[in-house]
Order: C-alpha cells, then sequence, then structure tokens
C-alpha cells in the first residue's frame, strides 16, 4: 500500500554533524540571506532557514532585497567583499533584472552556497561534487536512504532545472544510476516514469504524477510545492496512487528538511572551507 514518508531522521543527522563542526571550530559562522520580505511565502521559508541556522550554531541575517538591480549589485558586491561574511544566498525569483548566474559570479564561488556559481557548477558536472545545490543533494540522500545502493537503477527525473534535474542527474550518473530526463511536456511521460525504481518529480504541476505512471514498488521523490484547494500539494495525485504499493515523499516535509540541513551544511563549508 502507498507509504508516505518525512525527511525528518536524515536532516537530523546531517545537523547534528553540522553543529558538531561548527562547534569544534571555535568561530562565528554568519551568513546573509536576501528575500522579498513582502513575498509571504518567501518571507515564510525564510523564517524557516533562520530557526534551522540557530539550531546548528549559524548567525543567519534576513535581509530585504534593494529597490532597484543597481542597488543589488552593489550589495551583492559589497557582502562578497566583507570577511566577516562567510556565505551569502539569494531566494527566488529574484528581483526583476538579476538572474541567478549573475548573482552567483557577484557573490563568487567561495560563498556561493546555492552551487550555482560556474566554477561550483562547474566541479559538479566533472564529478567533482564541492559544493552542490542543497535540493538535489536532499534527493540523492532521500533516495539512497529508501532505495539503498543506486547503481543499475532506473532513475527518472521529471523537470530539468539548475537547481534540481541537472545537478541531481550528474550525481546520479557518479552513483552509477541509469538516468532519464524527462519534463511536464514529455510526450507520453507515462511510458518513461513506468520503467522506473526511483521517479524524481520536480515539475511544478499538480495531479502530473498518477497512478498510470508508475510501476509497483516504485519510490517518488516530489520535490514540487503548489498550491492546492486543500493547501500545499506536490505533482503526485495521493488520490489517485492511494491504492498502490509505492512510496512517496511528503509535500513539504519529505525533501524539504534535507534540503534545508545541506544548505546549512553549504554555509558551514563555505566558512570552514580554510580552517
Amino acid at each position: 500500500m502507498l507509504e508516505i514518508v518525512t525527511g525528518f531522521e536524515i536532516a537530523a543527522g546531517i545537523n547534528s554533524e553540522t553543529r558538531r563542526r561548527i562547534s569544534a571550530s571555535g568561530r562565528a559562522v554568519r551568513c546573509v540571506v536576501l528575500l522579498d520580505d513582502g513575498n509571504p511565502g518567501m518571507a515564510a521559508y525564510a523564517r524557516r532557514q533562520k530557526a534551522s541556522a540557530q539550531e546548528v550554531g549559524i548567525d543567519l541575517q534576513l535581509e530585504a532585497y534593494p529597490s532597484d538591480v543597481v542597488r543589488l549589485t552593489a550589495r551583492l558586491e559589497e557582502l562578497a567583499a566583507r570577511d566577516e561574511i562567510d556565505a551569502v544566498a539569494t531566494l527566488y525569483p529574484l528581483p526583476a533584472g538579476m538572474d541567478a548566474r549573475t548573482a552567483a559570479l557577484l557573490i563568487g564561488p567561495d560563498k556561493d552556497v546555492d552551487g550555482l556559481h560556474p566554477l561550483n557548477a562547474g566541479d559538479l558536472a566533472l564529478g567533482a561534487v564541492t559544493r552542490p545545490p542543497a535540493t538535489a543533494k536532499a534527493c540523492l540522500l532521500m533516495a539512497q536512504a529508501l532505495a539503498g545502493s543506486l547503481k543499475g537503477r532506473e532513475i527518472v527525473l521529471v523537470g530539468a532545472s539548475r537547481i534540481v534535474g541537472r545537478p541531481l542527474a550528474n550525481m546520479l550518473l557518479d552513483a552509477e544510476a541509469t538516468v532519464t530526463i524527462a519534463h511536464a511536456a514529455t510526450r507520453d511521460l507515462a511510458a518513461h516514469t513506468r520503467r522506473a525504481d526511483i521517479v524524481v518529480t520536480a515539475a511544478g504541476v499538480a495531479g502530473l504524477i498518477g497512478s498510470d505512471h508508475l510501476r509497483d514498488g516504485a519510490i517518488v521523490l516530489d520535490v514540487s510545492i503548489n498550491r492546492g484547494p486543500g493547501g500545499l500539494v506536490g505533482d503526485v495525485d495521493l488520490d489517485a496512487v492511494a491504492g498502490r504499493n509505492v512510496t512517496v515523499t511528503h509535500v513539504p516535509d519529505g525533501i524539504g528538511p534535507i534540503t534545508t540541513a545541506c544548505l546549512m551544511r553549504n554555509v558551514a563549508d563555505a566558512a570552514l572551507r580554510s580552517s
């Protein structure tokens, strides 16, 4: 029957190790997170980040985006130059006129904790995973926790974003999985996903994955957070798969807690890289 799993236990293990490393370093770890504080969803996410940071011993400061792209550019350059700031993150969507690559270039590779600077993304593509995007890393950890070794596993990714699908594909290939990348627009998507041992869906389309998309025993990592009439939902139609022998991650408490824990670990890595 349908099993819904959360990521709290995995996240707790990551946070425990991050807290131990920071405590052993004997130094303060500081991160600045810029956001649109007028966006309720973004503000709520940022508050959860701040609570998680406090749990592991990170001084995380929330800061509203400047009023225009010129001021934002100057602020990112300033934060990149300040030695007492270890890490900088920009929550999405970014303000008009600023794109993710430009923001990462302004922040620089050492303080980039989203793994989007070309040097960090390039290392990942070459198999040297130094600063992986937190959500992609969270998916890898959950897949390994639920399935064990990924060697030879058939894994279908639905969505190829720069923070989930593309980096995750590289990490899964390094784990010797067989990886197919699809999209919400893929013709006969179900023909691909039915072959999969593991489906990772990050398409942002509520109800996209139904019973016909899955084989018996499949594991589904539902990364999407969509707003439905009854609250937050993922890409999986849980009513449609209710009678199936499949495992699905909870939305938002499946991949979400692990993502936050991986982000805090990236902050610690940025701070302690020379310690």
